[in-house]
């Protein structure tokens, strides 16, 4: 016998096969209880098309059961072939409905028995007046249970018994018992020219095969479920889903011609129609809106449905969805990348037409998209949806984005459900999961469980869905390589890179978005605003939000702007309405070498400091004064013995070089060697990267860098610190400076470690011991800070002390560091005299605040 054509029906019927060669065939979905539309044009109910489907198959007699009917037939064939011999004949009183059953009195009915009376006896004396028939109670008595069985049974005629509504069967029937038996003895029989089929009102299998455990009454039942549910094949259970674009066009002139649909623009029809079999929407529900939209004199197209908010996203304007990537602007090598995979899937569905090439592995549809927020990736991902559906590779092609929320549960059992309801969801669609590492980075939580689901369900449904994986671009290797599984379902060529979007990308997309909020500008207010979008893509961190980016700044300018006009909509944005937090990217004049050097200057000596960054100073208001812009800041090398000033410099600079435009932040991070080398092996160059990036238009300060050096010719991880650190001052050149400080000598050996170093250091900024005067000068500053006064006697004691303390330990000479230790000192012998002094003096503030000659201790005597 041929095999039916199943399409006869309709796109959602085309794959299905009710012939499984299993016990049962459970149909279930959000589309069990919708209308049809077949080729045809009929309006078809689920019951309808199953009657049709089991008629194409074969089946001779075939047997509906409902709660409230527990047999009824849809055809004159049926009905007579359920009577006795095939021919109808009225039963008699007493006997069985069913002329081909039989019990221990034959077809004769013990009377009264199975009844209860009003106080709970079983077979009451028999009524001597006939009794009204009683109503019909479906499966509620054994008897209709009794009649399915022995339809199954037979072999006579090949018969198909359908429980239409399987939910409240199960959960009505009083006659459980039973029917567990019938249920388990049919498991067992192996008869596979008979059907017997259960149709459940629930959207997923899982939901399914949670109800009929809440049962607790057929076990049978239950097993069979969970066979179907983590086997593979899932022969004997059919999902219904929602309608295809091909089935609402059909409902479309359905109710055109017969009541009178009219069409706005025919040439936008087909966009329309597709755009609405992207949205979860039964027909039922369709038919009920489009009828609405007639109500109302509507017009079916473009404007109304997006109007109505019946879709989800804009309609297209029929364009291919190639044409709408090629149209989108950055994406070369993605729109690059699309063409060759569209190229390659329309390759084999033309093979496959052609009758070659079926032993060939079909390639695998499922991508990976890596790139930083607001590149498209979600704009493409619809539009990949689209694309496969117009090749055949998905029946409906709409895009399902859930949250990680909608995957993961917080409890034992409840991923694998959740994750399975959002595929259902997908099927004939794309799934796409935005920062799907998120699954893999909960190590406490059940995300590996959701990438299990997933796994077995791309392999299950490989027909069908298509997943579509994104985030960033490192985070993304790492979730791949986290589970074998993953890597062997996405190829290397399903991988695509988005790229940043270029700055003359982002201001077009920041151009698009202040027309669409309505608002006016001039030229010269363009020219600010490219530059702070250059700016900020220069510098952009692994986190910048490309369009999405853009699309805050406009909002950002509106907010400004309707602050400053008060209601007047016709003043155009000014410069002023972009916000301080982005204005600081736009170019400003470099400023007087004398103000700049202000900060240095509260600072004692440090005469070649301020040389070096006054010329920077110069340097960049001669370029500005010739257009020739900034240029990127320098890193530098700070050398000199402790306690010159290092660190203090260091931080004043990030400010300066803020101050010239050099730099966006100008923080300072102080890092040390045991901020830069790690413990064991891999360890090092990621913390190098990560102080790095905490840097970023900012000043990292390495103190005492030649420490990095230490050990490296003993097998510590000093080496590879200095080789990571010199790619990354390449790397970020214009939005990082490095300031190496240590000692002379010990710095040289620091930079002949990397070939590459020295010329990475721009300016040699010498620290030079601090001379007698300048040290007495920063105690009597250290002094005014605590609010104390250092009179010229003490002053004069202090410089001899200091040139002692330099004579006799040289090496252990801390300039301003050792100043600190003498007015500790200073400080503790004032207290001294203060407390063998009268009590009064307590209260004199001028006795408690001035360093005399006496509180200085005597000068170290030693080796000169």
């Amino acid at each position: 016998m041929t095999r039916p054509r199943r399409g006869f029906l309709g796109e959602r019927f085309a794959d299905i096969s009710l012939r499984s060669g299993e016990p049962f065939t459970l149909v279930y979905g959000t589309g069990v209880d919708d209308i049809f539309v077949g080729p045809d044009y009929r309006v078809r109910t689920l019951e309808e098309v199953l009657w049709q489907l089991l008629h194409a198959e074969g089946y001779a007699r075939i047997a509906f059961s409902s709660l409230r009917r527990p047999i009824y037939f849809r055809d004159t064939v049926s009905r007579e072939l359920s009577r006795s011999g095939g021919a109808p004949r009225p039963r008699r009183p007493g006997m069985m409905r069913n002329a081909s059953l039989s019990g221990p009195l034959g077809q004769a009915l013990v009377p009264g028995f199975g009844r209860r009376s009003a106080d709970g006896e079983t077979n009451p004396p028999r009524p001597t007046a006939p009794e009204r028939p009683e109503p019909t109670r479906g499966l509620s008595d054994p008897f209709g249970v009794m009649t399915i069985d022995g339809y199954l049974r037979q072999n006579t005629h090949r018969t198909a018994v359908v429980f239409a509504q399987a939910d409240e069967i199960l959960q009505h029937t009083e006659a459980g018992r039973h029917l567990a038996g019938v249920l388990a003895d049919w498991a067992q029989q192996g008869d596979d020219r008979n059907l017997w089929l259960m149709v459940f009102r629930r959207s997923s299998l899982d939901e399914v095969a949670e109800f009929v455990a809440s049962r607790d009454s057929f076990p049978r039942l239950e097993i069979f479920l969970n066979e179907q549910r983590h086997g593979t094949a899932r022969r004997g259970s059919v999902g219904i889903g929602y309608p295809e674009a091909a089935e609402l066009e059909r409902l479309v002139q359905v109710l055109r011609l017969r009541e009178g649909l009219r069409i706005a623009d025919w040439r936008e029809l087909d966009p329309v129609i597709r755009a609405m079999a992207t949205r979860s929407q039964s027909a039922r529900a369709w038919r009920a809106q489009l009828r609405e939209l007639h109500d109302e004199d509507g017009l079916l197209g473009r404007k109304e449905v997006q109007e109505r908010r019946w879709v989800d996203s804009a309609v297209p304007d029929g364009t291919s969805p190639e044409a709408r990537l090629i149209a989108m602007p950055g994406l070369g090598p993605v729109q690059e990348h699309v063409a060759r995979l569209r190229a390659r899937l329309l390759a084999e569905r033309n093979l496959r037409a052609a009758g070659r090439g079926a032993a060939a592995e079909p390639a695998s549809p499922h991508l990976v998209f890596t790139g930083n927020p607001g590149t498209g990736k979600t704009t493409v991902a619809r539009l990949i949806g689209e694309m496969y559906r117009e090749l055949g590779v998905l029946s409906r092609g709409h895009v399902i984005e859930p949250a990680l929320s909608e995957l993961v549960a917080d409890h034992v059992g409840g991923t694998a459900r959740m994750t399975n309801e959002v595929v259902d969801r997908a099927l004939g669609g794309v799934l796409f999961i935005d920062e799907a590492y998120g699954l893999s980075d909960q190590r406490d939580g059940f995300g590996d469980e959701a990438i299990q689901t997933l796994l077995k369900r791309m392999e299950d449904d490989r027909d069908r869905l298509v997943l579509i994986v994104a985030g960033y671009p490192d985070k993304m290797t790492e979730f791949l390589a986290a589970n074998p599984g993953l890597t062997s379902r996405f190829d290397e060529d399903n991988i695509i890179r988005f790229p940043d979007y270029g700055p003359d990308v982002l201001l077009a997309i920041l151009l698009r978005s202040l027309e669409g909020l309505g608002l006016r500008w001039s030229d010269a207010v363009t020219e600010h605003l490219r530059q702070v979008v250059s700016g900020m893509y220069e510098t952009r961190s692994a986190t910048f939000g490309n369009a999405r980016a853009m699309r805050a700044l406009a909002t950002a300018v509106y907010t400004a702007w309707a602050a400053r006009i008060q209601g007047e909509v016709s003043r155009p944005v000014e410069t002023s309405d972009i916000p301080e937090r982005y204005r600081t990217y736009l170019d400003r004049p470099a400023p007087d070498a004398a103000k700049l050097l202000a900060a240095l200057d509260e600072l004692v000596g440090l005469a070649p400091v301020k040389e070096v960054l006054g010329g920077l100073a110069d340097r960049l208001r001669v370029r500005q004064a010739r257009d020739l812009g900034t240029f990127p800041p320098p890193h530098l090398l700070f050398v000199g013995p402790p306690g010159t000033g290092k660190t203090t410099v260091a931080r004043v600079t990030g400010q300066m070089f803020r101050s010239l435009g050099l730099l966006r932040s100008g923080h300072v991070v102080e890092t040390t060697r045991a901020d830069l080398v790690g413990e064991y092996l891999g360890h090092t160059a990621p913390k190098v990267r990560e102080a790095v990036r905490s840097a970023l238009d900012g000043v990292l300060f390495i103190d005492e860098a030649y420490s990095l050096t230490t050990g490296s010719m003993h097998g510590d991880y000093g080496m590879e610190a200095i080789d990571t650190l010199t790619r990354e001052m390449e790397h970020w050149r214009g939005r990082l400076v490095v300031v190496a400080a240590g000692y002379p000598r010990e710095m040289e050996t620091f930079l002949r470690m990397n070939t590459g170093l020295a010329s990475r250091f721009t300016f040699t900024v010498p620290f030079p011991n601090y001379t007698t005067p300048e040290l007495v000068e920063i105690l009597r500053r250290m002094a005014a800070t605590d609010g104390c006064t250092v009179t010229a006697g003490a002053s004069a004691r202090a410089a001899l002390w200091l040139e002692g303390e330099r004579a006799t330990r040289p090496a252990e000479f801390g300039n301003a560091r050792t100043v600190r230790k003498l007015l500790e000192l200073m400080e503790g012998r004032l207290a001294r005299r203060v407390a063998r002094s009268a009590d009064g003096a307590l209260a004199d503030k001028e006795f408690l605040t001035t360093f005399l000659p006496e509180d200085v201790p005597d000068p170290p005597v030693g080796r000169r």
